[in-house]
């Protein structure tokens, strides 16, 4: 439904809550999907991705599995359509892509439409949360651009981590530039419990949200090399590869990169994990590299010295060089490792690099 005035609404008690989402991915058709099914009979979710074939296939998926909240559901064609073909002014519009380029882009181009328009009320303090992983600069020029453009409005990073299992799931973990517990609108608190099971409060100045993004991230990334290069170790003392995975799973060596995200086929037949599919879909290698690029670029900005940084960016450089690396999940790592050889000159040559 058109509305061409949202003001008029104003004087009416909001009994509701109107969702906008942006960005139907891995990650972002999960934590849509969740919001979807725990929708309000009064509430409104409007969705929306840059290509058309995410949005149609959300579609269908999420109104096959919950017919009821079907009528609580609208595709949108444009961002303008989220000033002008909505039955009111969205509460919250969380945003969940690529880079942070596409985030200011989005973010400037609704804003711009909320002011070219009118079509907002002030009193209606529509939140914008950005879930991507984005690099903090960034993020604080988008959050400078909404305040001084419409002052009731608000920017929030809200990054998150437990991968595409944990959004699959609806157990991720949001981390906000809020101070304290306190500091987060219990409304807030409402929609991120929607598709997650833990609120990390991490700072009250924005972009400590992506802060401890990024270094949880980094961190990731090096256990991510450290376990791979652990089971090509162990493969090459002839051991076998289930039976050293479940050892490492009680022992001090455990870690997400070698228990979650096992990289060894068949340890873990019920969990569904990307090393018993080719290594398809999860959080893949190439994102993992951008948030390695992403940590240690903020580091050098922090004057911070980080010890594993370049060489772990440098191998994940060299992984990403191949396309069937690049875009499986960064558990593929185990298998790439496995095509590396050291030469006479000890040169370390990727065998199956074309």
């Amino acid at each position: 439904m058109l509305r061409t005035s949202i003001r008029a609404f104003s004087t009416q008690p909001r009994l509701s809550t109107n969702y906008g989402f942006i960005g139907l991915g891995l990650m972002g058709q999960h934590m849509a999907r969740h919001v979807y099914n725990q929708l309000e009979p009064s509430d409104k979710l409007y969705v929306y991705d840059v290509d058309p074939k995410h949005t149609t296939q959300f579609l269908t998926e999420v109104t096959s599995q919950t017919p009821q909240n079907a009528p609580l559901l609208t595709p949108l064609n444009s961002l303008k359509d989220f000033t002008t073909e909505v039955d009111s002014q969205l509460d919250f519009i969380v945003t969940m892509v690529p880079e942070g380029k596409h985030v200011k882009s989005v973010v400037s181009e609704l804003v711009g439409h909320y002011k070219s328009t009118g079509n907002y009320d002030p009193s209606i303090k529509t939140t914008f949360l950005d879930s991507s992983t984005i690099d903090i600069p960034t993020s604080r020029d988008v959050h400078q651009l909404v305040k001084s453009s419409i002052p009731e409005f608000d920017f929030i990073d809200t990054p998150v981590s437990g991968g595409v299992a944990g959004a699959r799931k609806g157990t991720l973990s949001f981390m906000l530039s809020r101070e304290t517990h306190d500091d987060i609108d219990p409304s807030l608190t409402a929609l991120l419990s929607k598709m997650g099971i833990n609120i990390f409060p991490c700072g009250a100045t924005h972009g400590t949200g992506l802060a401890a993004k990024l270094a949880n991230n980094y961190l990731l990334a090096i256990t991510n090399i450290a376990a791979a290069d652990s089971f090509q170790l162990a493969e090459s003392f002839g051991l076998n590869l289930q039976n050293y995975a479940k050892l490492v799973a009680v022992s001090t060596g455990k870690s997400w990169a070698s228990v979650d995200n096992c990289p060894i086929p068949g340890v873990y037949p019920d969990n569904n994990l990307p090393s018993d599919v080719n290594y398809e879909g999860g959080f893949i290698t190439k994102l993992t590299r951008k948030d390695v690029v992403l940590a240690t670029e903020s580091a050098k900005f922090n004057n911070r010295f980080l010890m594993l940084g370049d060489i772990g960016r440098h191998w994940y450089d060299k992984a990403c060089e191949r396309e069937d690396i690049a875009n499986r999940d960064l558990s593929v790592l185990f298998e790439w490792l496995g095509d590396l050889k050291q030469n006479e000159k000890g040169d370390v040559i990727d065998v199956k690099r074309k």
